[in-house]
């Protein structure tokens, strides 16, 4: 996954308000969270579905991630703005390769990715590497935690891959080119058993 261009960085940055919060009261309306509930997101852009999400759903550890440093850069000045007196205690904003994500297998309960999968691979287009940043997704998610994401692209192979893992969908819902979906793993594959 590249660094995002000056254009692409600025509809991330710039345009995302009204998409963020349909986003959002689309997850608040179809997903629920525990209390002590850990979460990453992939992608985070410039932070603003993090500290919608920190906010409404009050997890006990939120991990927002990027690979582009000059997005994080564009998250931490954006979450300054908005939390004047610091970041909340359950929010961390950090570097992250959804090739490799540098987390325990089984580390969180929900994986948020908005408008993200597509980025694993150079082109948006080239599918070869989102089967990889998937399997990084599935191994630092808890057996029986959530999957929530948006795409404009691979949505098709992406919901096979994982239906093939044992994820079903609790929630879809399409738009003219977008599809957002929460989806859980409903039955554990071999992988994914208890010793």
């Amino acid at each position: 996954m590249a660094e995002m261009n000056r254009i692409s960085r600025f509809f991330v940055n710039r345009s995302g308000a009204r998409r963020h919060a349909r986003i959002y009261e689309w997850v608040r309306a179809n997903l629920s969270l525990e209390e002590g509930t850990a979460c990453l997101e992939i992608g985070c852009g410039n932070g603003d579905m993090a500290a919608r999400i920190v906010d409404g759903f009050g997890p006990a550890r939120y991990v927002a991630t990027d690979l582009d440093p000059h997005q994080l850069e564009a998250a931490k000045q954006n979450l300054a703005k908005r939390y004047p007196g610091g970041l909340p205690g359950a929010l961390e904003v950090r570097v992250a390769d959804m090739l490799d994500l540098p987390f325990p297998d089984a580390s969180f309960d929900a994986v948020f990715a908005f408008v993200a999968i597509h980025h694993a691979s150079p082109k948006h287009r080239d599918f070869a590497n989102v089967p990889r940043a998937l399997s990084e997704i599935d191994r630092v998610l808890k057996p029986k935690g959530s999957l929530v994401y948006e795409e404009i692209e691979h949505k098709e192979k992406i919901r096979r891959w994982l239906a093939e893992r044992g994820y079903a969908p609790s929630m879809v819902q399409r738009g003219l080119k977008r599809e957002s979906v929460i989806a859980s793993r409903t039955k554990l594959t071999e992988e994914h058993r208890p010793v």
